[in-house]
């Protein structure tokens, strides 16, 4: 199995909206791409200087399913749209 695991700092403009949009984007995946094994996403709920806004984890089988996902409809429609909220992102994928 593996993880990925994104951390997104929204930029200061970004509308409620538009992080609900992002949300929902993201929670879409659990449905819309059937590499997606397992999904989970949140606010952050903490202050502090280092921390993101968002984050997801998500799991896929290996690294071609992972990849399989960022090449699906649905990943490049989420950059394309609900991403443009991003200021920034850290990712990472790890084996589990």
């Amino acid at each position: 199995m593996l993880r990925h695991i994104v951390l997104v700092t929204f930029k200061p403009e970004a509308t409620s909206e538009e992080r609900a949009a992002l949300r929902a984007a993201v929670e879409g995946f659990r449905d819309s791409v059937p590499e997606v094994r397992a999904l989970e996403c949140g606010d952050n709920v903490g202050k502090g200087p280092n921390h993101h806004d968002f984050a997801v984890v998500a799991d896929f089988d290996d690294m071609a399913a992972f990849r399989r996902y960022i090449e699906s409809d649905a990943h490049k429609a989420y950059v394309a749209g609900p991403a443009k909220a991003v200021a920034r992102l850290a990712a990472i994928q790890h084996e589990i």
